[in-house]
């Protein structure tokens, strides 16, 4: 049966949790089963309790406890994601949507990160790059928006990032009448008068159903420019989650070459002048962004006032000050990573950021996207090597630490409309210049295995893992990498809409995840981050009672996955009770039905 778009009423059958109430006191709506109402601040606290209990080495033994009672989060539909790129070629190649489904995600970025600001839905074309006469990257000729369309529902559905940055002919800023017509496309009523209006340039908008009349329409004989648009599909998509620019806190204002398009100030000839005109500047101040975000979310929510819509937040981290920016060697012609540190103007940047923009803007922000990239290296390997040891730990550790300085912003800054805001990582994964040892690339696969699950904990919303075609998920050949297996192996412990319960381990070596799936079946992850020492899971389960055989999964450095799929075996001598043998790097699944 072909997954469509999610449509989700206003009275769902299950709670989507803001973060604020995820951490805190959760906020739940009225709808939601008793059993899944229990939410308390108790799931940081595990996690802050095998954090702080810091090994290298896993014990030959190790208590886990599950309480099938206590429910920690409720997997929303859009979590399990991947970012897609209109640049990808092999995008649309025939295997990629069962690849996906197979892997369980539901949600695909599009059209990108920092592509998003150059990107012109109408067109199909990007704008130049900051003040060149060339733009920064290509498309791909079958990754338009209509294309994508048709894929994605396939998939599930989507979260799109709209153009912030720069308007169709890379003169000035993004904007929101553009914004509009692209919402327009997607969810709007072709029977819908509503004129758009004129944007900055003096481009005519049209109306609601001008937009939606070609999502619907058949392509004409003779081409007008639009056809990649005439998909014949007269029903709305109804997608939900819509960002307003890719990282916009690094347009310039802090400083350096600016990573990101914005044209809300022009560019300097010389990238060089950058820092000199840029730098500091008022029109891409924090505040300017939420001015700015203000119009554009109102002018998206007029087209469809059931949308959600979201700004990009920089981590609200004190101290990190290690900004790094590719430039280009003018010799050699190739992109180096240079770091550009001001320890006085840059050690609060992301809080100074994150402060400026939901000060202005938290009355119709619905949700905030951050982007994570745990990357530390070896010394040993003159820091290029991954620091597998620091990954594996980074999703009870940095996590955590990231997620309460939000939570402390959306507070300060929000007040009560804190409890409403959500909040998703749009970008996750490991940063694509670190080097991972061939030996060590299971350890992607374990990170995501236990990422995702925390995330759920945490009442993230949506997690896009960096990039369908780099970053490990999968290769130019469509081979899936540890990413992709680690995603499977979270899909074996839950799909949407499953929550997970209470679970806990002795060590911070052996991360544990359960849930309990619709069906009322347990599902066990547990995962030994040890590289060379196994260990066995003493495991208690205690909230209802379990049936004597089961399933297991397993992936590790000792149990590659078969081609595409991490296969479960049959397994017996299960019970509340028992005993669980655990390799060195390898993540395992046990799924245990209700005892009859």
């Amino acid at each position: 049966m072909k997954r469509s778009s999610f449509h989700l009423p206003a009275t769902c059958a299950y709670a989507i949790l803001s973060l604020w109430g995820s951490i805190a006191t959760a906020q739940i709506d009225n709808s939601t089963p008793e059993w899944k109402k229990e939410q308390t601040r108790g799931q940081m606290e595990d996690a802050a309790a095998q954090a702080a209990v810091k090994t290298v080495k896993v014990p030959k033994e190790v208590k886990v406890n599950v309480e099938m009672d206590k429910p920690r989060g409720v997997m929303a539909p859009w979590v399990m994601a991947v970012q897609t790129l209109v640049s990808d070629a092999h995008l649309s190649d025939p295997d990629v949507i069962q690849l996906l489904r197979s892997a369980g995600i539901t949600t695909v970025r599009y059209p990108g990160g920092r592509i998003a600001d150059t990107y012109h839905f109408s067109a199909y074309r990007p704008s130049n790059w900051q003040g060149l006469d060339h733009p920064n990257v290509g498309y791909a000729p079958t990754n338009d928006l209509g294309s994508f369309s048709r894929f994605m529902e396939q998939v599930g559905t989507t979260i799109f990032t709209v153009n912030y940055g720069s308007n169709g002919a890379g003169t000035g800023p993004g904007d929101p009448a553009e914004a509009a017509a692209w919402v327009a496309y997607v969810n709007g009523n072709p029977t819908d008068t509503k004129m758009l209006g004129k944007d900055s340039a003096g481009n005519d908008w049209q109306t609601v159903g001008y937009w939606a009349g070609l999502r619907g329409a058949a392509p004409l004989p003779s081409d007008d420019g639009k056809n990649f648009l005439r998909i014949q599909h007269p029903t709305p998509f109804g997608i939900r989650y819509w960002e307003v620019g890719n990282e916009v806190f690094e347009n310039g204002y802090f400083g350096g070459e600016g990573l990101e398009e914005d044209l809300h100030v022009p560019y300097p000839k010389e990238a060089k002048e950058n820092a000199k005109q840029r730098k500091k500047n008022a029109g891409l101040a924090p505040e300017a962004y939420g001015k700015n975000f203000v119009q554009f979310a109102q002018e998206m929510k007029a087209v469809d006032a059931r949308i959600k819509v979201g700004i990009p937040l920089d981590k609200p981290l004190a101290g990190q000050i290690n900004r790094d920016e590719w430039t280009q060697d003018p010799v050699t012609g190739k992109y180096q990573q240079n770091a550009s540190v001001s320890v006085k103007e840059d050690f609060n940047k992301g809080i100074d950021w994150d402060k400026g923009v939901l000060s202005t803007a938290c009355n119709q922000v619905d949700f905030v996207s951050l982007h994570w990239y745990p990357s530390d290296t070896t010394q040993d390997s003159g820091y290029k090597d991954l620091d597998s040891y620091k990954l594996l730990a980074a999703p009870q550790d940095t996590l955590r630490a990231i997620l309460a300085g939000l939570v402390d912003q959306l507070q300060k800054n929000c007040g009560q409309r804190a409890r409403s805001i959500q909040v998703a990582f749009t970008e996750v994964g490991v940063a694509p210049y670190v080097r991972v040892p061939e030996q060590e690339e299971v350890v992607l696969g374990l990170f995501a295995a236990d990422l995702y699950p925390q995330l759920v904990e945490y009442g993230v919303i949506n997690a896009d893992w960096v990039e369908l075609h780099n970053g490990g998920f999968l290769d130019n050949r469509n081979k899936p990498g540890a990413p992709y297996f680690g995603m499977q192996m979270v899909h074996a412990l839950m799909n949407f809409n499953d929550a997970l319960v209470a679970a806990s381990s002795s060590s911070s070596m052996l991360s544990v995840h359960a849930s309990k799936r619709a069906d009322g079946s347990l599902g066990l992850m547990l995962i030994n981050k040890d590289a060379k020492n196994a260990t066995t899971a003493k495991v208690q389960v205690s909230g209802d009672k379990l049936a004597a055989m089961g399933m297991r999964f397993d992936y590790g450095k000792t149990n590659p996955p078969d081609v595409r799929t991490v296969r479960g075996k049959a397994m017996e001598g299960l019970s509340n009770s028992m005993s669980i043998p655990m390799p060195p790097y390898t993540a395992t699944v046990i799924v245990i039905p209700k005892a009859q």
